[in-house]
């Protein structure tokens, strides 16, 4: 091979592992709610489909975030039309100042056939359960949904955790691009 084509064949090469990279984590899903991290629940006997999600995926301490519901036919997918909804935010089984780890009950509201979302502020780091209450003309349904919020002791090791499939991906390509690389300049023996 010549060098020129070693060198489009190693451009080549950058060029596919940086739209893998960039693509990859991107990929949806085929439901209502997109990503990778969103929670399903699913009651059969009710017919109902409850997604959540959390904006960022990982809450911080004392910083806005945003939770996310998708509340569907389970057979259809299409929105469920009409219905209440009773939100509330229960802290971990720990010894707490409230009554049950009570944090905040949100006012029940009605919606019509959309995703919904709630913005809140969580007061401290570890786990919270999020219940969600449906109300609709036949039945009523309870689902909980695990959020972790991340305190600023966690931060390094949230980092971690969220940066090691990346740094896997890469390591792999980068050996694969090394053994290729190789190959390609090993100098044949005389």
């Amino acid at each position: 091979m010549k060098v020129s084509s070693n060198f489009k064949f190693l451009k080549a090469m950058k060029i596919i592992l940086l739209y893998c990279i960039v693509l990859v984590p991107n990929l949806p899903s085929y439901a209502h709610l997109y990503g990778l991290n969103y929670q399903d629940w699913k009651n059969p006997g009710d017919n109902i489909r409850i997604q959540f999600d959390t904006i960022p995926s990982t809450p911080s301490v004392d910083k806005n975030s945003t939770m996310i519901f998708s509340v569907q036919n389970l057979k259809t997918g299409e929105h469920l039309k009409d219905f209440k909804e009773t939100i509330t935010v229960v802290n971990s089984p720990e010894p707490s100042s409230t009554p049950n780890g009570l944090i905040h009950k949100f006012e029940t509201t009605t919606i019509h056939g959309t995703d919904f979302s709630q913005d809140y502020i969580f007061s401290s780091g570890g786990t919270y359960y999020v219940w969600l209450r449906i109300d609709t003309p036949t039945a009523v349904n309870i689902a909980k949904f695990t959020v972790f919020v991340s305190s600023p002791q966690f931060q390094f090791f949230n980092m971690g955790l969220i940066l090691l499939p990346v740094v896997i991906v890469v390591a792999i390509f980068a050996a694969i691009l090394m053994l290729v690389a190789y190959y390609v300049y090993k100098k044949k023996p005389k």
